[in-house]
């Protein structure tokens, strides 16, 4: 079991961000299984006792290499609106399409698409919080209802966007949702940026 999991240390952090590195440098570069635990130390210029004490696997590596990018991605627009925030984070996957190839299908699929979903969560919440007004009258719904159906409305954006052979723009087809989603919960997008 990995014994830095989280410590405070700066030097643990600055070799789990290398190994990180090494993670999202080698699933640009081929699919994620074929990636092996010596691939990553040997990227990151560590011994595998090392990596073994941040990490227990490959997929444990990748999964969170995932999640701190999407974490990344969402925190750059912060202090944005869901909209944005959303924007930012699929940009990101529109930046690292052959990642995303590569994660897909792989046995570290189900974690990143987990990793993806918690860092649309928040965005989503916010949405679905101003789309209860409409959502009220016409179903009682509770918010989380709403939000888990915007999640994953936007994470089936990203799934046909990876499996389209001749794939058009991602944001091009999130622009479309994020147009569709405030028509029917009757969000004007400029009260959304202007709170």
């Amino acid at each position: 079991m990995p014994d830095r999991v989280h410590s405070a240390d700066p030097r643990a952090e600055r070799v789990r961000s290398q190994l990180r590195t090494a993670a999202l440098a080698l699933a640009t570069e081929r699919r994620v299984d074929e990636i092996t635990v010596a691939d990553l130390v040997a990227r990151a210029a560590v011994s595998r006792q090392v990596f073994y004490r941040h990490f227990r696997d490959r997929d444990d590596a990748v999964a969170a290499a995932f999640t701190e990018a999407f974490a990344a991605a969402v925190a750059v627009g912060a202090g944005h609106d869901a909209r944005t925030r959303i924007t930012r984070l699929f940009g990101f996957a529109a930046e690292h399409r052959a990642m995303y190839r590569n994660v897909v299908p792989s046995s570290v699929m189900q974690r990143v698409v987990a990793a993806f979903r918690a860092a649309l969560q928040p965005a989503c919440e916010t949405i679905a919080a101003q789309g209860m007004a409409v959502v009220s009258q016409i179903a009682p719904l509770p918010a989380e209802s709403l939000t888990r159906f915007l999640v994953g409305g936007f994470v089936e954006v990203l799934r046909s966007w990876m499996e389209d052979p001749e794939p058009t723009d991602l944001l091009a087809r999130l622009t479309a949702a994020l147009d569709t989603v405030d028509v029917l919960l009757g969000i004007s997008p400029d009260l959304e940026r202007n709170p």
